[in-house]
């Protein structure tokens, strides 16, 4: 095919598709069936990237590079996109929304100052563009940047005081300063405006599932789900419902129909794997936090309660490659620390266990279990002053806590010791 057929082709291919200027994150799913059309632009796309040094002068090129990074930024494969972004950007820099969608395939990538850069970027092309604003005020409040946030948010209602996506990025900076009262306000805000408006209704439901107002929770997220049966954000909601009124199958089925559309997320996994594992299907359990863990190889959270359910299905060797890996990948983690430290404590390995709920302590050193367990050990290893001073502390933090049954379950240990 001659090289202008080529752009010409993709060019023709992608308006079939329906790639659009914008894409919001939303919008963004993998790709679960390619079309006919799709599937073309595949073989046109390795056609095109043999040809590109004799197409650098062809001015259609940056609009197209565009167009397909636009495409793969909508089936989240962020890192293709970025490429194209920054090769189409490099040919004409001063494309607002190459700017605003590369920013927003970095920020889904979990990278968000390189998502702030690119909204900068486009800023200074644009000052005044509202969604650009709000774009970089997300960003900013992934990075914990509340006043920056705050700052950009209000530039942009000022600029475009009807932004719904604006009001609604507003709702979340007051949600992470724990102000639920505000995040309400600015959520139905902006439904009253448009009482269809998705990442509103999710935003609520989000809300009202973390305040334990279930029943309302279902009916926003009902809402949603009848305008977009497929919105994964709001059906995996509606299994945290009904996980948390230990509905594990009804959870399920909701975790089941989310990751049929986000089949690669790996959060997904790891709630539908935590409801087999309520549910003593450990094998399935297993299975789930596997597959999480080839959508994400260093989510420590995986790794680390695969390590548990396989203690409970009696597979203690692989559960420890399985704690191992978690802490290499998050050795902070006093949950992990302590689940090693009570396989190495059942197989009789008292050094390590100790040396296990010291980690952990020392990463929660608010939790007196890591003591308890530490004052055990101790006890078995006849270290009897640092048992009964593990015990004395221990009760203490239990006292603390308002448990006086594990409060005087101590003291009785360090009386018997006496």
């Amino acid at each position: 095919m001659q090289n202008e057929d080529i752009v010409a082709a993709i060019e023709t291919k992608l308006t079939a598709v329906g790639v659009q200027d914008v894409v919001e994150p939303e919008e963004v799913r993998p790709a679960a069936f390619l079309s006919k059309d799709r599937k073309a632009i595949i073989d046109l796309e390795e056609e095109l990237q043999k040809s590109l040094d004799t197409l650098k002068t062809d001015e259609r090129l940056p609009r197209l590079l565009f167009g397909l990074a636009n495409l793969h930024l909508k089936e989240a494969n962020f890192s293709r996109a970025i490429v194209l972004y920054e090769v189409t950007l490099g040919m004409s820099s001063r494309q607002v929304n190459a700017w605003l969608n590369m920013g927003t395939a970095y920020l889904l990538a979990g990278e968000a100052k390189d998502a702030v850069s690119c909204f900068s970027s486009a800023l200074a092309i644009e000052p005044d563009n509202a969604r650009g604003l709000t774009k970089l005020a997300t960003a900013q409040l992934e990075m914990n940047d509340l006043e920056s946030c705050l700052s950009s948010l209000e530039r942009a209602l000022e600029i475009d005081s009807t932004l719904l996506k604006a009001m609604v990025v507003k709702g979340r900076y007051f949600a992470k300063k724990g102000d639920l009262t505000g995040a309400t306000t600015w959520f139905n805000k902006a439904l009253r405006i448009d009482p269809m408006f998705l990442p509103a209704l999710t935003e609520l439901g989000q809300i009202y599932v973390s305040n334990g107002r279930y029943d309302s929770a279902a009916e926003v997220l009902d809402r949603a789900l009848r305008i977009d049966p497929e919105h994964p954000y709001a059906l995996a909601l509606l299994g945290d419902t009904f996980f948390a009124r230990r509905d594990y199958e009804k959870a399920l089925s909701f975790y089941d129909r989310a990751l049929n559309v986000k089949f690669d997320d790996p959060h997904l996994w790891i709630k539908k794997a935590d409801s087999h594992r309520m549910l003593r299907s450990y094998k399935e359990a297993v299975a789930a936090y596997e597959k999480a863990i080839n959508a994400n190889p260093e989510n420590a959270e995986a790794w680390s309660k695969c390590g548990q359910v396989l203690v409970l299905s009696n597979e203690v060797p692989a559960a420890l490659e399985y704690f191992n890996t978690a802490l290499a990948l998050f050795p902070d983690s006093a949950d992990t620390a302590h689940q090693r430290g009570l396989v190495y404590y059942s197989l009789g390995k008292l050094e390590e266990a100790l040396a296990d709920f010291d980690l952990a302590f020392s990463s929660e050193p608010g939790n007196p279990v890591h003591l308890y367990y530490r004052g055990l050990v101790l006890e078995k290893l006849n270290r009897k002053p640092e048992a009964k001073r593990t015990w004395q502390i221990a009760a203490s933090l239990y006292r603390e806590a308002g448990d006086s049954t594990k409060a005087a379950e101590c003291s009785a240990r360090m009386k018997r010791m006496s």
